[in-house]
């Protein structure tokens, strides 16, 4: 049906067409950084390409047989030194018991267990006393965590002898 009474025509909102040429704007800076993205790859891969090419020519055999010689003995060497970086020094536990002896003690016995950081020492002393001593010595030093009194005996000469477990601290070695 043809109306007779012209109505007025709506006009559009200010935001939306500022709405609608931002967005066309961001869809035409995407369609050119893809372009020039593009570009710069297309570049890298024929610099990349050229680059192999040059290579492949100043690379002799002898120089490919050098590069994998050195590529090996780095592997070799990264190796020895992550086995270096994981060793235990035992040796550090031998001054921490000599720091911490007792001078009235003598141990006859040492065990040490490096993997699990115990040590299984058998002494002799002159009185419980001194065996109290020592046990005191040993428990406040800063590498050993527990100080344990396994067997105790007196002997025929009257001595006391016994036996210790030791465990220690990760910084013992």
């Amino acid at each position: 049906m043809v109306e007779i009474i012209p109505k007025a025509t709506s006009k559009t909102s200010k935001g939306l067409s500022i709405v609608l040429y931002v967005a066309v704007f961001l869809l035409l800076a995407a369609v050119a950084v893809f372009f020039v993205l593009n570009n710069f790859l297309k570049r890298a891969g024929e610099e990349s390409d050229s680059l192999k090419a040059e290579i492949s020519q100043i690379m002799t055999p002898d120089k490919v047989e050098l590069e994998q010689g050195i590529l090996s003995s780095k592997v070799k060497i990264d190796r020895f030194v992550n086995l270096i970086d994981r060793h235990l020094f035992s040796s550090k536990v031998f001054e921490i018991i000599e720091k911490s002896t007792h001078p009235q003690v003598w141990f006859t016995k040492f065990d040490l267990d490096s993997r699990e950081k115990t040590i299984a020492l058998a002494g002799e002393t002159q009185s419980f006393e001194t065996l109290g001593q020592q046990i005191f010595i040993m428990r406040n030093e800063e590498t050993i965590s527990t100080v344990e009194l396994e067997d105790l005996t007196i002997n025929a000469d009257g001595r006391v002898e016994f036996n210790l477990s030791l465990a220690l601290k990760p910084s013992a070695f």
